[in-house]
């Protein structure tokens, strides 16, 4: 694969894709669109310019940001900003939105200190919905594909991975080995009709399990310990990216210190680091 390095901005805390192949990125300083097409990434949203940003989520013009503190909301596509009604000021560290955003309005985000907290009128007003949820130091949410229909999703704490079946009403510990964690991030695919659901971890590799989520591995061939970031296929380790390759692993980059990652509509993956700036290279995979 061949990269390309941007130094700005340098950090890069989260990224969501949009349509038509460009992406949204939480900075240190700001928002930041990045545009394959054009090979630059611009600030975006100039009234957000002096806010660290932790968290980002976008359907179509309603995009999301989250903050050491706040949540923030657009409808017009970053034109005009409002606070969101928050029960807590929460520090938010990871922004999910339903697959049928537009429809159903709810969006999840996963908290340091306060758990998850749910809206379900596109980002406008929070809740706290924490029932059975036993650790409320969130590092990660994702919602199942198949949301709108089964209304499953998960959070990952430094102990435990949870499981909702009522949409993040209510929580329930899976039964990953406690020993593997700290738990740090999460992404979940359909394989063959089924959902499977990917765990990484902070010194105990990646782990994944089928529907219903009871049988655990370790995922064997990945030679890494640190996961900083998932999806489906890749993962982002302290010793660089690796991509599944079949049932192999192998190294697609030595940056070192990306956190974040996303693969665009047309196929390139987009890399976020904690100080490094940001990577990109074609991968050849469309995302879904």
């Amino acid at each position: 694969m061949n990269w390309t390095h941007f130094d700005r901005p340098a950090s890069i805390f989260a990224l969501a894709p949009q349509p038509g192949g460009a992406c949204l990125a939480a900075t240190e300083l700001g928002l930041w669109q990045f545009t394959p097409r054009a090979g630059e990434w611009r600030l975006t949203a100039p009234q957000l310019a002096q806010v660290a940003l932790t968290a980002v989520a976008a359907c179509g013009s309603t995009w999301l940001v989250g903050s050491n503190g706040d949540i923030a909301f657009s409808h017009d596509g970053g034109a005009n900003w409002q606070i969101a009604n928050l029960p807590v000021k929460a520090r938010v560290l990871g922004l999910a939105l339903s697959p049928d955003f537009q429809r159903d309005g709810i969006a999840l985000a996963a908290t340091a200190d306060d758990g998850v907290l749910r809206s379900a009128d596109h980002g406008a007003t929070w809740h706290a919905w924490n029932y059975g949820l036993l650790d409320l130091g969130v590092n990660a949410i994702a919602l199942s594909p198949d949301f709108s229909e089964d209304t499953t999703c998960f959070a990952a704490s430094d102990h435990a991975v949870f499981i909702s079946i009522n949409g993040g009403r209510a929580w329930q510990e899976l039964p990953l080995p406690m020993q593997a964690g700290p738990f740090a991030s999460l992404a979940i695919a359909k394989a063959r009709g089924d959902a499977v659901l990917y765990v990484g971890t902070e010194g105990n590799g990646l782990w994944s399990a089928r529907a219903p989520f009871e049988d655990w591995q370790r995922v064997k061939g990945l030679r890494a310990d640190e996961v900083n970031f998932t999806l489906p296929g890749w993962v982002a380790t302290t010793s660089g990216i690796y991509v599944a390759d079949g049932k192999r692993w192998r190294k697609a980059s030595d940056q070192p210190d990306v956190v974040c990652m996303a693969i665009l509509d047309d196929g390139t993956l987009v890399a976020g680091t904690a100080g490094g700036g940001a990577w990109h290279a074609v991968t050849g995979a469309s995302a879904d």
